[in-house]
């Protein structure tokens, strides 16, 4: 925390004024110095907090990039759990997440892949990226919220909204579970965690 401090001046007779002139002029030479100072132990913390807010560095946020996730459940455990990886148009990874969910003896499956679409796409938000084609391999959810039906479903909904944000540009398509490999095995690493705490991976190997 900084804090600013008032420095009290005596008053002088005039035949003291070229002494407070040079005490004006220290105070001054202080102050610009403090200020500063002040300013750059500011930058530098900024730019420490914003290095290390957990989220993956890209300096192309107006690039498209891929979002692949996947859903998983394991009802012998029993565990839920979602994850999914962001690359470039090129295919090159770029980060990967994983996250436990909350586990029901009703959970069905198609559920844990609207989560893993939702929370996917809030990942990738959060991070600023401003073009992302989003994957997913469960075909009747992407079909059902490209069709524009109307639902009560909160999952569906949210999903639109994310998708028809004005400030970006997002579509959601399917692919074949050949591959989408990747998301499936980030998936079921969302078993092994205790929390259910977004966990985010810089490096594939650190994960995969």
């Amino acid at each position: 925390m900084i804090r600013v401090i008032e420095v009290g001046r005596k008053k002088m007779s005039r035949s003291g004024s070229r002494e407070e002139e040079e005490d004006e002029g220290w105070a001054s030479t202080i102050f610009k110095v403090a200020g500063a100072v002040a300013s750059t132990a500011a930058s530098n913390l900024y730019s420490i907090l914003n290095n290390n807010r957990g989220h993956c560095h890209c300096h192309h946020h107006q690039e498209q990039v891929i979002l692949k996730v996947d859903g998983s459940v394991l009802r012998k455990v029993p565990s839920a759990g979602c994850g999914g990886y962001l690359s470039s148009a090129s295919q090159n990874w770029i980060c990967g997440f994983v996250q436990k969910l909350k586990f029901t003896p009703n959970l069905k499956e198609h559920e844990t892949e609207k989560e893993a679409i939702l929370r996917g796409m809030r990942w990738v938000k959060q991070m600023g990226m401003r073009n992302v084609v989003v994957k997913s391999d469960c075909k009747n959810v992407v079909e059902f919220v490209n069709s524009g039906r109307r639902t009560n479903d909160r999952l569906i909904c949210d999903i639109r909204n994310f998708l028809n944000c004005s400030h970006w540009q997002a579509t959601l398509t399917w692919i074949r579970r050949d591959e989408n490999k990747v998301a499936d095995k980030l998936a079921d690493e969302a078993h092994s965690f205790g929390c259910f705490s977004l966990h985010e991976f810089q490096n594939r190997s650190d994960i995969l």
